[in-house]
């Protein structure tokens, strides 16, 4: 009989009833998941106990770090496979992999690294303006500007991209169709992961106007990412992300590690 791959989608922000659609969406995709491979698969939604409610900024980053650390190293140690953090932003993506040997895998870098497979030259849809240079300061570090069309921000908060949800589909439509005709994307991918339950709508309106571009959505980009990783036996390398040498850390929170 095989083993069941148990995965924790980590969203990395508390919980509060502006991502209330975000995590019924979360199960979904977890149900789904868990029929589409007869049990083999169970992924669990965990959010944090503190931290920001959203994260649109550096700041929120760095504020939810530490609590996105804890959460991290408390999957591996409760027999989880792997973990998916929730967020475009990759947040502690990096110190995540230096604390644990299970893969941790982000958004964005699954997405855009996916998008260059698959059409070489992608457009982001970008929520807001303050979020941009982070998106940029991501795709550098990654290598992945020379294959970044545009950034086509749609002007809309995390917490509210739900609220009306015909309007901010129109919104992600008209980005996209803007990223083709004006620069040539060939692929889209969401910029920011409280889109996810928005892909399809937006994925069909773009089809009945016959263009026939993806739309990636990151966060089911980074769970098959997750899901292949475990499946191949593969981690991230543990000489690129070196486990912290032990010294004096004094902090107002517990330290993972």
């Amino acid at each position: 009989m095989p083993r069941v791959i148990k995965i924790v989608d980590l969203v990395p922000i508390i919980y509060t009833e502006g991502i209330k659609l975000a995590i019924e969406d979360r199960k979904s995709i977890a149900k789904k998941l868990e029929e589409e491979t007869n049990g083999l698969v169970k992924m669990d939604v965990v959010t944090l106990d503190k931290g920001t409610a959203s994260i649109e900024s550096a700041y929120d980053e760095f504020v939810n770090a530490p609590y996105i650390l804890q959460k991290v190293k408390w999957a591996e140690d409760n027999g989880y496979d792997a973990v998916v953090i929730d967020c475009f932003g990759d947040p502690a993506l990096d110190p995540a992999r230096e604390i644990v040997s299970i893969p941790v895998v982000g958004a964005n870098h699954s997405a855009c690294f996916l998008a260059t497979q698959i059409a070489g030259r992608f457009s982001i849809i970008n929520i807001l303006p303050e979020t941009e240079p982070l998106i940029r300061h991501l795709l550098a570090k990654y290598g992945l500007l020379q294959h970044l069309a545009s950034i086509e921000t749609i002007h809309v908060p995390v917490l509210e991209l739900e609220k009306e949800p015909e309007k901010t589909v129109e919104k992600i439509v008209n980005a996209s169709k803007k990223a083709y005709k004006e620069h040539s994307a060939y692929a889209i991918v969401l910029g920011c992961t409280g889109m996810s339950a928005l892909a399809e709508a937006a994925q069909k309106k773009l089809r009945e106007e016959k263009i026939e571009i993806p739309i990636i959505e990151p966060l089911r980009a980074a769970i098959y990412t997750a899901i292949s990783w475990v499946l191949m036996g593969m981690t991230h390398s543990r000489e690129a992300y070196k486990t912290p040498r032990p010294k004096i850390r004094t902090t107002d929170f517990k330290l993972p590690i």
